[in-house]
């Protein structure tokens, strides 16, 4: 098949090339952060961390147990082929079919899981080396050659005469490999499966039974409230962007560019840049306040007062518990067997 001449000439135009180039660095973080922010909001991360009781077996395990759940198969999919994260992922999917409210979960959860999709296979597509996708998959092909410059950045170079679509070979190409989004297609499923396993320890068990679980498995208390601290802070944050934000639009502000005219369009963008500046001064000021607040709740819950502390309601193992931990240990035994079969561990390389 001969490269059409029209077609390479208009692509590979110097102007269009670079174009095109600007456009791919940053359509992967674009499209990641408008999946994430679009689709999800700050609705949706504020119910990411408000607990919702539900009543199926998902919320009557110990969160010890689910904990561990999140640390087997964050190792299993990381040491393993990557088809075995993709059953591990499946699988942990349909434990969210137990969940209360699945439909505002997995208005969370999917949008999450995409971006991981879109931003590892976007990454990999131009980043992974020549020589790591040469030994998996013993061919690589070029999509679109970028300019020779971005070899210094890390940019994907191959080595030798490649054919590239209407352009022909050319001989030592940088650019976009169709090699390289199957490849961070294939290691996004050990991302996904620990990121869905960690959103199904947090949309099925309260704050309060996470630091209980931690403190019996031996991790200090005060940490453990630092941690549960810095997850709860996220809600109010967002509760407190979105005062300061409909307080600006409620005194006329837009913060969305509308003028058509290219210089007009800079200055509207310039003066959405020192709304957003400032309101982050009205942010950081709101939540500062709310710190105070939270330094009081330390001292009463009276840290290292008591060797030995008491609960009000206390988290005891049950026979579903041990059933299910038994089941991950041999998840893991069997995880670590296989990743040493010929073929069936990770590939060396994830960046």
């Amino acid at each position: 098949m001969q490269p059409s001449p029209i077609i390479g000439q208009v692509l590979y135009n110097p102007i269009v090339n670079w174009t095109i180039t600007l456009i791919m660095l940053l359509y992967g973080p674009a499209l990641v952060i408008y999946l994430i922010f679009r689709l999800i909001g700050f609705q949706g991360y504020m119910s990411l961390f408000r607990f919702i009781e539900g009543k199926s077996v998902i919320y009557r395990l110990d969160p010890r147990v689910k904990i561990l759940l999140s640390i087997v198969i964050t190792t299993v999919a990381a040491i393993t082929i990557w088809w075995i994260s993709a059953i591990i992922f499946i699988a942990v999917m349909a434990l969210y079919s137990l969940l209360s409210n699945i439909r505002e979960k997995l208005r969370i959860a999917v949008p999450l899981i995409l971006a991981s999709f879109i931003g590892t296979a976007w990454t990999e597509s131009m980043f992974t080396p020549y020589s790591y996708l040469q030994v998996i998959f013993h061919h690589v092909t070029f999509l679109y050659v970028l300019p020779r410059s971005l070899a210094i950045f890390g940019v994907t170079q191959g080595s030798g005469s490649f054919y590239v679509p209407y352009l022909g070979y050319v001989n030592n190409p940088v650019g976009i490999t169709w090699e390289g989004i199957i490849y961070g297609l294939q290691i996004t499923f050990r991302a996904v499966a620990a990121i869905a396993s960690g959103l199904l320890l947090i949309f099925s068990t309260p704050p309060s039974d996470i630091l209980r679980s931690l403190e019996k498995s031996g991790l200090p208390i005060e940490l453990g409230f630092t941690l549960l601290l810095a997850v709860s802070s996220v809600p109010k944050v967002l509760e407190n962007s979105m005062v300061v934000l409909n307080s600006l639009k409620a005194r006329g502000v837009d913060f969305r560019p509308r003028s058509r005219n290219p210089i007009a369009f800079i200055r509207e963008s310039l003066f959405i840049i020192r709304v957003v500046i400032m309101a982050l001064i009205g942010i950081v000021t709101l939540t500062l306040r709310d710190a105070r607040q939270i330094a009081i709740a330390a001292d009463l819950r009276a840290f290292r007062a008591f060797r030995k502390r008491t609960y009000y309601k206390d988290i005891r193992m049950t026979r579903m518990d041990y059933v299910i931990l038994a089941f991950l240990i041999a998840l893991l035994i069997a995880g670590i067997y296989i990743s040493g079969l010929p073929g069936m561990g990770a590939v060396p390389y994830n960046p």
